[in-house]
């Protein structure tokens, strides 16, 4: 065990340091995701009533959160594989996810001040109070997993960096415009509606509703959803990972 917790500190060590030009620029997009969707999309509204304001305040973190796991990490671990970083990584005499692990621990970390930045942001400028629960920090800790474990089994699971880069705009069209994050699912068609029953994104976002606002979520089936997604992706990941030449 002390020795697996050393090689996952020289790993999150080592991604630090290889990451230090791209960190800043991260974190940069990051910012300005969470100010984009908390007030620019409120510009939609012809009017902000409280439980629209509750959306777009809760809505965003879910949203960065979502684009670090399920657009970050596969673009840049295609990027990484494309330049061959991946062969010599998994030359190393460390454990395949042990590496995963501490890349997954550099992008929860890239998310963290966009999170908080939206809600205090969101708070301030539609003028209401947070009911914060306690549930909050592994709520959004399960959602940023699962998002970074499904992004790395993306990744892996596709050959072509092309087309990882692809699929990851079709992602990101989806899930601002067509899954129910940033409006309640009533919204939609009943056909996409349903069909978000079975995807992880409205689930998600629930978790951020559940846990920092007074609207009401079952946060049980909200926990056991998204849970089962992460453990699928971390399933998928570590097969792929451990197959991988």
């Amino acid at each position: 065990m002390n020795g697996l917790a050393r090689k996952y500190q020289l790993m999150l060590k080592w991604q630090a340091l290889s990451s230090k030009t791209i960190l800043p620029l991260a974190l940069v997009v990051e910012l300005v995701v969470a100010f984009g969707f908390v007030i620019g999309l409120g510009f939609l509204y012809p009017s902000i009533t409280p439980n629209i304001a509750k959306f777009l305040t809760t809505g965003a973190p879910t949203i960065s959160l979502l684009m670090v796991g399920l657009v970050m990490v596969p673009q840049l671990v295609s990027i990484s594989k494309t330049e061959g970083t991946f062969d010599y990584i998994w030359s190393l005499p460390v454990p395949r996810m042990v590496y995963v692990a501490a890349d997954a621990t550099m992008y929860t970390l890239i998310a963290i001040p966009g999170v908080i930045l939206s809600l205090v942001l969101g708070a301030a400028y539609y003028h209401f109070g947070l009911h914060v629960s306690l549930l909050v920090i592994p709520a959004m800790l399960l959602i940023v997993l699962a998002g970074i474990f499904l992004g790395y089994a993306l990744a892996h699971s596709i050959k072509k960096a092309q087309i990882t880069q692809l699929i990851t705009q079709v992602l990101v069209f989806f899930i601002m415009i067509f899954s129910p994050v940033m409006f309640p699912a009533s919204q939609l068609p009943q056909w996409l509606a349903e069909l978000h029953k079975f995807l992880p994104i409205q689930y998600m976002a629930d978790l951020s509703r559940g846990t920092l606002t007074d609207l009401h979520v079952n946060l049980g089936l909200a926990f056991a959803v998204v849970g089962g997604w992460c453990l699928l992706g971390l399933v998928v990941t570590s097969i792929l990972v451990q197959k991988r030449r």
